[in-house]
């Protein structure tokens, strides 16, 4: 099972400490209404939720899914050192199997990401200081590097590449095909590779880039035609560029334009 965060909510900490176990200790058996993120400093320790058992270990992070039953399995080893805290569900977040980009593992090794330590202290101290606010947005932020830490590098490496190439030559329409061939992988792999990091294909993708730089020539420059927009952007003719930006839109290029002026 995968945790999925809302991205359109903004989570509120709830509780937040650092606890040091000068002798054993067992987690006790509960179920929150708040999602718990554990961070093991030193130490070991085994948890388990919904009868699946995960062992800490030095920089371990462990989520344990708000309204999952949650619970020790053995003591935590002497002198073994915890950061924690509590966070709102939101509408939105999912408890589930997946393997969509915006997942993340339940136990996670951050030995080899020092981000996430510093992020998780930061959402800790933010809070035990009453900073409540600057400790919400110090969460986002490291939902944003678990995310990234879900991918292997070369994963991300080969999407954020092609996605590099889009935004540098606006004026061009890309075929999967040319993109691999850059990347040197399989046609297969770009387009899988991409899909999992941005939650839509690469032509899709070309597709909503080109319509908001559109609307960027749009708001930025009141003399343009939507004829030299089309060509500025890579399409063919106008007809074709008007198309698709009404699929996008729900409006045509000079209606929106129109409309920019009223």
């Amino acid at each position: 099972m995968k945790n999925v965060f809302s991205t359109q909510n903004i989570h509120t900490i709830t509780d937040a400490n650092i606890n040091f176990y000068t002798a054993p200790f067992v987690h006790p058996k509960r179920r929150m209404h708040e999602h718990d993120f554990i961070y093991l400093l030193h130490g070991e320790w085994s948890l388990g939720q919904n009868g699946q058992n995960y062992d800490l270990h030095d920089d371990s992070l462990l989520i344990l899914f708000a309204d999952n039953t949650h619970y020790g399995l053995t003591p935590c080893r002497a002198e073994t050192k915890t950061m924690y805290f509590h966070v709102s569900k939101e509408d939105g977040d999912m408890f589930e199997n997946t393997d969509s980009f915006s997942c993340i593992d339940t136990l996670m090794d951050a030995s080899q990401n020092k981000n996430i330590k510093k992020l998780f202290a930061e959402v800790v101290n933010a809070k035990l200081s009453g900073e409540q606010r600057k400790a919400n947005l110090y969460f986002e932020l490291l939902l944003c590097e678990l995310t990234s830490q879900n991918m292997s590098s070369k994963e991300i490496k080969v999407a954020q590449k092609i996605q590099s190439i889009i935004h540098e030559y606006p004026e061009k329409f890309f075929g999967n095909e040319e993109l691999a061939h850059m990347m040197n992988v399989s046609v297969k792999t770009a387009e899988n590779k991409f899909k999992a990091a941005f939650g839509k294909t690469i032509h899709q993708y070309i597709l909503d880039f080109k319509i908001r730089e559109a609307m960027s020539y749009f708001d930025r420059f009141d003399e343009i035609s939507v004829k030299e927009v089309a060509y500025n952007l890579g399409f063919c003719d106008e007809y074709h560029f008007s198309k698709q930006f009404l699929k996008h839109t729900g409006m045509s290029p000079s209606k929106y334009k129109r409309s920019k002026d009223q």
